[in-house]
């Protein structure tokens, strides 16, 4: 699974010359909570999140009515934005978005195909993958774990699977630090209830049937 297949390909940009202000009131319009900042010849230049824009700007009209409020409003967008920020290829894994975004706390990430930004990818974004994977839709979710002594393999449980016939839509293999495998299945027609007897006769113990 790539990234150019689960990005968001209609990207809010800001200039970076647009006042912190004027960007947090697109971003809240949008509902969105960061916007890549593109030169006048459209590189990618920065990043701007609504967490920088609230660093910057003053949060009650109190302060707004100082010196220091008013000049904050007209602050920007250049002086704040994250410079040279973390991007994605379009033919990246979407494993290689995930643990870019977890290894340094990004809540999306420009994806750039030859210098020119084509997309974004958010957190959001990954969740709905997440959740075409882990939906069973019209069949069947069967979660079951290998005993920690047996040498059943990942390729012995496919052939398992594909035995009742119907259609494998995803089958996901979670090796436990502890020993041992927790294995997810999303399977639609065919032998159900045969291939649950077969898996109680493997080396293998059931652990949810939906």
């Amino acid at each position: 699974m790539l990234v150019r297949h689960f990005m968001t390909k209609e990207v809010f940009t800001l200039s970076p010359d647009q006042s912190c202000l004027v960007a947090l009131r697109e971003l809240r319009q949008r509902r969105i909570r960061r916007a890549p900042v593109l030169d006048r010849g459209n590189r990618l230049i920065g990043i701007v999140t609504e967490r920088d824009l609230l660093h910057i700007l003053p949060g009650t009209p109190v302060q707004t009515s100082t010196k220091v409020g008013e000049a904050a409003l007209d602050i920007p967008v250049k002086q704040i934005m994250t410079i040279q920020p973390k991007t994605l290829h379009p033919n990246d894994h979407l494993e290689s978005a995930a643990r870019l975004m977890l290894k340094h706390k990004l809540g999306g990430v420009p994806v750039v195909e030859e210098g020119t930004l084509i997309g974004i990818i958010t957190e959001s974004d990954i969740f709905r993958a997440l959740w075409g994977i882990l939906s069973p839709e019209a069949g069947s979710r069967i979660i079951f774990e290998k005993v920690h002594d047996s040498d059943m393999g990942l390729m012995d449980c496919v052939e398992l699977c594909r035995k009742p016939g119907g259609r494998v839509n995803s089958l996901l293999h979670y090796p436990r630090p502890e020993g041992g495998s927790i294995y997810y299945l999303c399977i639609a027609g065919g032998e159900i209830n045969a291939l649950i007897e077969d898996l109680w006769a493997q080396p293998t113990k059931i652990l949810s049937v939906e």
